[in-house]
């Protein structure tokens, strides 16, 4: 079995209230799956998970399980925040320094740029979940760089209450689905001032907007997971599953050889859509 960014279904749906989860025959894990389950046995301390297969895999996966070995040299960087802004920065710069220092193969130029991206990103995610999740653990973030594929997956995930119950309060929704497309909207998933962009990072306020717009750009790859509704922008599809899992998990995929904007340049030119688009309204 393989648990992956493409197939992440197949865990959610293993995901329930019994007291011990087992997982058979596992030969490959993505950090997508790391994530979910750290996330599930955090959230679940009395839950036995019990996992078999290649056992490279399976002693990785539960190393990171059962210690604190995000900062590791060997293995992801997987970090646990709480429900504050005091460190998300911080946070957000180790997950960084961490992924470009294993992407020995690129030029220090697009290590900069790309380290641009990532940290923005991750911030912004991070502040999403902070914001609106109500997690009682707070959250998790993890990343990998795989130079073979040249790219890099990106996972925020947490235990809260999901996109319907945050932003029912606001608006007329009735389904996951409903939620994560009002959630993208830019009026809903932040504000629409824009920092000045320097050679410093500024945190924007765009959340899941902005990520989808770069997500567009880049031909990169968003799923939103909002407790049992899956959302792929790559399939521009949902997907309702049969799970007990509660929480939102936020992923994306970036390809380096599909990185054709400087960051800064992006970051204005979708600022340029927006004075448009306020143009076209007044």
């Amino acid at each position: 079995m393989n648990i992956e960014f493409s197939n992440i279904e197949q865990l959610l749906r293993r995901l329930n209230n019994t007291q011990k989860l087992q997982i058979e025959n596992l030969n490959w894990i993505e950090p997508i799956g790391i994530v979910l389950l750290k996330l599930y046995k955090t959230a679940h301390p009395i839950t036995d998970i019990s996992l078999q297969g290649n056992s490279n895999c399976v002693g990785y996966v539960n190393t990171l399980l059962n210690q604190n070995a995000s900062r590791e040299r060997s293995y992801v960087p997987l970090e646990h925040f709480s429900n504050n802004f005091g460190n998300k920065d911080e946070i957000a710069n180790n997950v960084t320094k961490k992924i470009i220092k294993s992407a020995d193969n690129l030029s220090d130029e697009y290590k900069l740029d790309l380290s641009k991206y990532l940290q923005y990103l991750i911030s912004e995610m991070m502040d999403n979940v902070i914001s609106h999740s109500m997690s009682k653990i707070g959250g998790f973030v993890t990343a990998q760089y795989y130079p073979a594929k040249k790219k890099v997956q990106v996972v925020i995930v947490d235990s809260g209450v999901g996109f319907l119950e945050t932003l029912s309060k606001k608006y007329p929704l009735e389904s996951e689905e409903d939620a994560i497309i009002k959630a993208m909207e830019k009026e809903v998933s932040g504000s629409n001032a824009f920092a000045p962009y320097t050679n410093v990072l500024k945190h924007a306020g765009l959340g899941l907007y902005f990520l989808s717009k770069i997500i567009e750009y880049t031909s990169g790859k968003l799923l939103i997971v909002s407790n049992n509704t899956i959302y792929r922008s790559y399939q521009n599809s949902f997907q309702l599953l049969e799970t007990d899992f509660q929480g939102t998990m936020i992923a994306f995929e970036i390809f380096e050889d599909k990185l054709d904007y400087e960051f800064g340049q992006l970051f204005n030119i979708i600022r340029s859509e927006e004075e448009e688009e306020e143009e076209d309204i007044f």
